[in-house]
């Protein structure tokens, strides 16, 4: 999970770098489309078309800002930081971090309650690990909500929901492989 995380941020700041080159030769090559194209965009969002060719031709005087500009204003898109790349890292050690202590949760069930409860069938066991996770997931969305403009137990309510389904169908998934397979393979 942490690698994908990696590898999804680093490819993703990779495509808008190279838009932001492709701006950058449009900029160049066919400086009074880009400018009009920029002028258009203001114009549509309220911007009266006289003052809004003056905001343009002064950002477009220097070249890099407006390209930048241009990116977030036309495209949408923040371009990234010189370090993308450590900040991929970051994102990718932070996905594997929670990965590993939220996924370990569930697992718990089974390592600790044995010991705990040695009477508890195996059932009983997968029932605590469903428990266990079903409050992991909700708490993992409250956690969320701190980042978010949304309340604490909407966001944990929204997670809980989405891992739930997400676990049942693998859980499910996982009953019919095992199905499929000879009874003496498994």
């Amino acid at each position: 999970m942490g690698v994908g995380e990696f590898l999804s941020s680093k490819a993703e700041n990779e495509w808008i770098l190279s838009e932001r080159t492709r701006e950058a030769w449009e900029m160049e090559n066919y400086p009074e489309g880009e400018r009009e194209e920029m002028v258009d965009i203001y114009v549509e969002r309220g911007m009266d078309r006289a003052d809004a060719l003056q905001v343009v031709t002064t950002m477009s005087k220097y070249k890099d800002f407006f390209v930048d500009v241009m990116m977030a204003e036309e495209l949408q898109l923040q371009v990234p930081d010189e370090d993308h790349e450590m900040e991929a890292m970051r994102e990718g050690v932070v996905m594997f971090c929670s990965f590993a202590i939220f996924g370990a949760m569930p697992l718990l069930g089974y390592a600790i309650f044995p010991a705990a409860f040695p009477h508890w069938g195996e059932s009983d066991l997968f029932t605590a690990a469903c428990v266990i996770t079903g409050v992991v997931l909700f708490l993992m969305g409250c956690v969320k909500s701190i980042f978010s403009t949304s309340r604490w137990y909407l966001c944990g309510l929204e997670t809980l929901l989405l891992g739930g389904a997400c676990a049942t169908v693998a859980f499910t998934l996982g009953q019919f492989v095992d199905s499929l397979l000879p009874e003496d393979s498994r």
